[in-house]
């Protein structure tokens, strides 16, 4: 019974000294990569930190000013018109669309004319419509921008805009 009261405190000296050691080297690491690096800072003259700080200053700014000012999306929107529309009246429309396009500064504006499709289900009593699809690229706030557009009375939404959905790709 002294041989197991005596085996029990050494294994447990074993188990304690092998978690400490374990402890000491994860502990350990920390403590040699802040004594290298005060190690450079106290033998590095302060000038020297000042110019190194300096160059890496010129090149984040060198990279900001390689790097494109606005970053451009892809968008694409579909427009279902209102099939009883005549093509001027369609003209006038898609051209009055494609122009606040423009002057929102999107670029490779392009735009596809489906033709009559059959609708999901009537809307405004209509059960077919008119597809428009539009693909362009223009900033990140666009997207909002043309839904606004489009939900307005002066895009003509109440009468020849049956569905409309901006899509950023």
């Amino acid at each position: 019974m002294s041989c197991l009261a005596v085996a029990q405190p050494v294994c447990a000296a074993r188990t304690s000294s092998a978690a400490a050691s374990r402890q000491a080297s994860s502990l350990a690491a920390p403590r040699l990569v802040a004594a290298r690096h005060n190690a450079l800072l106290a033998g590095s003259s302060s000038k020297a930190l000042v110019q190194r700080r300096s160059s890496v200053v010129k090149v984040v700014a060198a990279a900001a000013a390689a790097a494109p000012a606005v970053e451009q999306c892809q968008y694409e929107t579909m427009v279902v018109l209102r099939p009883t529309m005549p093509d001027e009246e369609r003209d006038q429309e898609l051209a009055k669309f494609q122009a606040f396009l423009q002057k929102l500064g999107a670029s490779q504006l392009s735009d596809l004319v489906r033709g009559r499709q059959r609708l999901a289900y009537p809307i405004k009593r209509f059960t077919e419509g008119i597809y428009v699809l539009y693909t362009y690229t223009a900033t990140p706030n666009a997207g909002q921008a043309v839904q606004k557009y489009l939900s307005t009375p002066t895009a003509g939404a109440e009468l020849n805009i049956l569905r409309h959905m901006t899509f950023r790709v």
